[in-house]
């Protein structure tokens, strides 16, 4: 009987020290002051060199010395980023996983990623004798023509919702040339995004007259979105050096959703 109750006295006194001991050893989520994704439109409206405009502006505004300096004074110093490129038919590719930025370094890895990008093969929409097909067999091709920014937007939320890092703040960037032709009505996830927590912020490109309303009514929402309007896409780059900053300075004027 001694025995057992010695037994159970250093069985009780060991747990007690292991215990705490595997607790303390438990990772604990990074915390960060934002979780930014970017949804990057490279459905079949979009051109090789607006593919390339995209990258080469979101790879300047990552490194954009006033994104960094807002970067570093938050109250955490560091964001999650990550990017995606989109257009349909569920073709989702994930080109920068979740990362942290939280000094110059981290950025230049993060745009390196961008400019390194794989870009989208089109050589199935063009033919040597004729040139870039018509619209018309773009439309009848694979996945043809459609742009789905419903599922841009919705892939984006469920990312921002499984972000590895625990965010005070996630902001969604979605950019395009044109509205969506799948047949989904993107303002459903649009407004469960924002239920959410989110902030659905828009880039748009390219000439035509309505997107920038069809953005407002449809796509953006959340504390403190907004839209930028992009006419010609050779001015992307130049737009989107600022992009970033935009999103932490629209956000920092805002309460956390943490309270």
């Amino acid at each position: 009987m001694l025995f057992r109750t010695l037994i159970a006295v250093l069985f009780l006194h060991f747990a007690g020290i292991i215990h705490p001991a595997t607790a303390e050893e438990a990772p604990l989520p990074l915390s960060t002051d934002f979780n930014v994704v970017t949804a990057i439109d490279v459905s079949d409206s979009i051109t090789r060199h607006d593919e390339w405009l995209q990258y080469a502006g979101l790879s300047r505004g990552v490194m954009n010395a006033d994104f960094l300096s807002l970067v570093s004074e938050g109250l955490m110093q560091r964001i999650g980023f990550m990017a995606f490129t989109w257009s349909s038919d569920g073709q989702l590719r994930i080109i920068v996983p979740w990362t942290v930025i939280a000094s110059p370094q981290d950025a230049a890895k993060v745009a390196a990623q961008l400019r390194a990008a794989p870009r989208i093969d089109r050589s199935h929409y063009e033919s040597k004798d004729q040139g870039p097909a018509s619209r018309s067999d773009q439309a009848a091709a694979p996945g043809g023509g459609m742009t789905d920014i419903a599922q841009a937007v919705g892939a984006a939320s469920r990312l921002a919702e499984d972000a590895p890092f625990q965010g005070r703040r996630a902001v969604i960037n979605i950019l395009s040339n044109g509205v969506d032709n799948a047949g989904f009505d993107p303002s459903l996830q649009r407004d469960q995004a924002i239920r959410r927590g989110a902030t659905i912020n828009g880039v748009v490109f390219g000439g035509r007259r309505d997107l920038p309303a069809y953005f407002e009514q449809n796509v953006i929402g959340g504390p403190g979105a907004f839209l930028m309007t992009v006419q010609d896409p050779a001015d992307l780059p130049k737009a989107l050096e600022k992009k970033f900053w935009r999103d932490l300075i629209a956000g920092n004027s805002l309460p956390s959703n943490n309270g």
